[in-house]
């Protein structure tokens, strides 16, 4: 269900990083079969495609060949060349087809090949498996494969997860209606984002350095008994994520992905969020162009145990204190308002705190303007991290 309001530009309050406890990081792999040779081959898939859909039919026939022991039907995706549009193919995939055994899909004019290798890396841990269903997850480059592909199996024993929570809402509609609430009467009233004047005009002062008032996209993820929840709300990211990048900025500036299955449940929200999403994100490259924010109803930094900055959390409490009390000693800066730890901690998750569990996905190019925006602002420029300073005390008083 997609819903347009003009954009609250949500990632002032979105942390971009690399994963729940450390740095995400990928150990050095060596891809069998990969060229180091800059050489044009014509026979490298992307090369045969280009030459035109007789040779993408022979191509196409040499893999099935390959494959044959697999004995699976191949989803073929030749037009695809982006490694997100690929990410968003393998996980609706997950999302439709966990009771079907399996699937195995070829990108043949994948820009970058290796990034299905690393995808294929994050999809093969225990936690992954766990989470989607899976069984095992193979893949295979050029030249060992005329063309790159993925294998999934799934697990059989696993299935969709039966709805029991009471918070999930019966319909998209309402949870859609609830978030939209959330922008207009929290986000919006208190101000928490400096470019959001109110839920129908944002990005405020920004188009001076071009960047247009947009809409926030609003996709509810629904049930289904297909796959498991994971799959699904994972699934529903990149399906946004590609909204987003193929969507100019004045149509679509940010994107929200509500999943009201998650709504009584942080920690598993959490896993989704760290143990899938973030690295399927820097598996790709992603982070060049799209950064990612956490918020649940529930949130709570003390549950995450994240004592410095990482990806789609909130900012530790201690750091927001620290912040705080810096600020207060900088000598010719106007004083902030000081409030107890306690309270500081109750703000700082409340500001992470939505109606349903939801992911927000930002446009990097956005971050970057803002951030060239305000170091054009001289003497008026925000101290640096004043803003989570400034959200803390200012809900402070909230009730």
């Amino acid at each position: 269900m997609h819903h347009r309001v003009l954009l609250a530009l949500i990632f002032m309050i979105g942390i971009a990083g690399i994963s729940i406890t450390e740095a995400f990081q990928f150990p050095k792999i060596k891809f069998v079969g990969l060229s180091n040779s800059n050489k044009h081959d014509e026979n490298e898939p992307i090369n045969r495609v280009k030459k035109g859909p007789e040779e993408t039919a022979l191509l196409q026939n040499s893999l099935e060949k390959h494959c044959n022991k697999n004995n699976v039907l191949i989803r073929w995706e030749p037009q695809i060349t982006e490694s997100y549009e690929v990410a968003h193919v393998i996980f609706q995939e997950m999302a439709q087809s966990a009771n079907k055994g399996g699937c195995l899909i070829s990108f043949p004019s994948m820009s970058r090949p290796s990034d299905l290798d690393k995808l294929s890396s994050v999809l093969q841990s225990s936690k992954c498996k766990q989470l989607l269903g899976l069984d095992s997850v193979e893949c295979d480059l050029y030249p060992s494969s005329p063309a790159p592909y993925i294998h999934i199996k799934f697990d059989r024993c696993v299935s969709g997860e039966s709805v029991t929570a009471e918070r999930i809402y019966s319909t998209a509609e309402t949870a859609a209606s609830a978030t939209e609430g959330w922008l207009k009467d929290f986000l919006g009233k208190y101000r928490l984002c400096p470019y959001t004047s109110s839920a129908s005009r944002a990005a405020v002062g920004l188009s001076s350095i071009g960047v247009p008032v947009g809409g926030v996209h609003i996709q509810v993820n629904s049930r289904s008994d297909n796959a498991t929840k994971a799959a699904r709300t994972v699934s529903a990211f990149w399906t946004e994520v590609v909204t987003l990048m193929q969507s100019s900025q004045d149509e679509w500036a940010t994107s929200l992905v509500v999943s009201p299955e998650y709504d009584d449940d942080f920690r598993s929200f959490v896993e989704v969020c760290d143990d899938i999403i973030e690295p399927t994100v820097v598996a790709i490259q992603a982070t060049e162009f799209i950064g990612r924010a956490w918020f649940h109803p529930q949130y709570d930094a003390d549950q995450v145990g994240h004592t410095s900055v990482i990806a789609g959390h909130a900012v530790p409490h201690k750091m927001v204190e620290g912040f705080m009390n810096s600020l207060n000693l900088e000598s010719g800066t106007e004083k902030v308002e000081t409030i107890e730890f306690e309270a500081l901690a109750a703000s700082n998750n409340l500001v992470r705190r939505t109606p349903h569990a939801t992911i927000n996905i930002l446009r990097r190019s956005q971050l970057e303007a803002a951030a060239e925006y305000e170091k054009g602002l001289g003497v008026k420029r925000p101290k640096p991290n004043s803003i989570y300073v400034r959200n803390a005390v200012r809900l402070s008083n909230y009730r």
